[in-house]
């Protein structure tokens, strides 16, 4: 492996980590203005599995597959 390519790796492991960062992030601040749990697309409560798994998620499960997310 070239240092280069390794260069090139390690730069996209670290922007997927800012990215899931942002999402904790977001998550914390719909904690903060009483959104967290609420679909951001059709206002519904999106269920406590989705979130279990998925604890950032903005939208319920058929409002993401209709995003494609």
């Amino acid at each position: 492996m070239t240092l280069s390519s390794e260069w090139s790796r390690l730069a996209g492991l670290a922007d997927a980590a800012a990215a899931k960062l942002q999402q904790v992030d977001d998550a914390l601040a719909r904690v903060d203005a009483g959104t967290y749990g609420v679909c951001a697309s059709c206002g519904r409560p999106i269920p406590a599995g989705r979130l279990e798994v998925r604890p950032f998620a903005e939208h319920c499960v058929a409002c993401a597959e209709k995003l494609g997310r």
